[in-house]
């Protein structure tokens, strides 16, 4: 059974100390923890070990535990006022599309992720995610836009191709999207991956 984040007085700090206590669990064994995720809503972390060259000092960040997040993103189900809920869009439920995204491409093995989630009330998601990537400033909510995208359908299909979808290709829809006036220089973008995740690091103290 999940650990349920109840409000306290300084709900930022609070938050923050929560989410350090996580267990982190391997991305490649979600299933195994269906049935407890299937219940919940609430905000969630990804970690990245793995070999992609320009993510060289998340890896290293992580190597002795998960310190510093690729991605938080969020888990709510509408018309529903508590953390354990059974319909729309649980944590489970978006884990395994962001999984379902990993496998898709070709540069990063699933394998290479671990994930801590913060199962929370229902009015807390929106904040609870916007703590957490104020405080980790996760590269794939800042410099690496995209990841958390739908299929943008048939009526959209002037929208352009996300950074993510460039450096990371083989999501099915996102081939049928648009790099004109938007196509990443991967030198420069590399640079500023190589900055943001610097700080991040040493902000965190991740060793």
């Amino acid at each position: 059974m999940l650990e349920i984040f109840k409000v306290p007085p300084n709900l930022s700090e609070s938050l923050i100390t929560f989410c350090s206590r996580q267990d982190c669990y391997s991305l490649q064994e979600l299933n195994s923890l269906k049935a407890d995720l299937n219940q919940f809503v609430g905000v969630y972390m990804l970690y990245y070990r793995g070999n992609f060259s320009m993510y060289e000092l998340i890896k290293q960040a992580n190597l002795n535990s998960c310190c510093m997040p690729i991605y938080v993103g969020k888990a709510a189900s509408s018309g529903r006022r508590t953390g354990r809920t059974t319909i729309g869009s649980t944590l489970y439920g978006r884990l395994s599309e962001h999984k379902k995204s990993i496998q898709a491409v070709d540069n990063l093995l699933v394998e290479n992720f671990q994930f801590k989630v913060a199962a929370m009330d229902i009015d807390l998601v929106s904040w609870g995610e916007a703590v957490l990537i104020r405080h980790f400033n996760p590269i794939w909510n800042w410099e690496i836009s995209g990841f958390g995208i739908h299929d943008p359908g048939s009526g959209r299909a002037g929208q352009k191709r996300s950074v993510w979808d460039q450096l990371h290709p083989g999501r099915s829809f996102a081939t049928k999207l648009s790099v004109t006036n938007n196509q990443i220089d991967v030198n420069v973008l590399a640079v500023k991956i190589a900055e943001h995740c610097q700080r991040v690091k040493d902000k965190l103290g991740c060793t």
